[in-house]
C-alpha cells in the first residue's frame, strides 16, 4: 500500500505542486514518510559525526605533535636569544635573522580594578567627569503593568506607552512523529 501512495505522491508532486492530504490513511502515509526521512537524516548524521570524531582526534594528534615541535625549537631560540646581540627600544628586544625576528616585548601594565571602590574613591574627591550614569528600562518589571491594545502598549492609565511597538507573531505549525 505505501509503495503504490508513494509512486501516485511522487508522480503527482512532480506534475502537480498543488498535491493535497484529503484523508486520514494519506495524512498517516506522509508521517510515515516524515519518519522514514528522520530516520535515514538520523543514520547519516551518525555516521558523520562519527568520522568528524575521528578526524577530530586525528587532528588532536596532529597539533599535540606541532605544539612538541614548536615548543623545542621555541626554548632553543629563546636561550639563544639570550646571549646574542639584539637592538633594543622603550618597549622590545628585537634580533632580525634572515628567515625570521625574535623579539621579546615589554608590555604596558595590566590595571586591575575594583570598580566599586575606584567609584567611591573618584565620588569623596568630587571627580565626577570620571564618573558614567547609564539609565536603563526595568522591562521586567514594568511589563507587568502593561496591557497590549492592537500595536501598542497601554499602562494601568490607559496611556499609550511611548517607545513600545506590539508585533505579532504567527502561530508555529508542528508535527510530531
Amino acid at each position: 500500500m505505501n509503495n503504490i501512495l508513494s509512486v501516485i505522491v511522487n508522480e503527482h508532486i512532480e506534475e502537480n505542486e498543488s498535491w493535497k492530504i484529503t484523508d486520514a490513511v494519506t495524512a498517516d502515509w506522509a508521517l510515515d514518510k516524515i519518519r522514514e526521512a528522520k530516520a535515514e537524516y538520523s543514520q547519516k548524521e551518525m555516521i558523520v559525526r562519527e568520522k568528524i570524531r575521528q578526524l577530530e582526534e586525528w587532528l588532536e594528534k596532529e597539533r599535540a605533535e606541532r605544539d612538541r615541535t614548536v615548543n623545542f625549537f621555541t626554548a632553543k631560540l629563546q636561550e639563544y636569544f639570550e646571549t646574542a646581540p639584539k637592538k633594543r627600544t622603550k618597549t622590545q628586544e628585537i634580533l632580525e635573522l634572515p628567515t625570521g625576528t625574535l623579539r621579546r616585548k615589554y608590555p604596558a601594565p595590566e590595571f586591575v580594578r575594583d570598580d566599586e571602590k575606584l567609584l567611591n574613591w573618584l565620588k569623596e574627591r568630587g571627580m565626577s567627569e570620571y564618573v558614567k550614569i547609564k539609565e536603563t528600562p526595568d522591562w521586567a518589571n514594568f511589563k507587568k503593568t502593561i496591557r497590549v491594545t492592537g500595536e501598542q502598549v497601554v499602562d494601568e492609565n490607559g496611556e499609550i506607552v511611548d517607545g513600545v511597538r506590539v508585533v505579532e507573531r504567527p502561530p508555529v505549525f508542528e508535527v510530531e512523529v
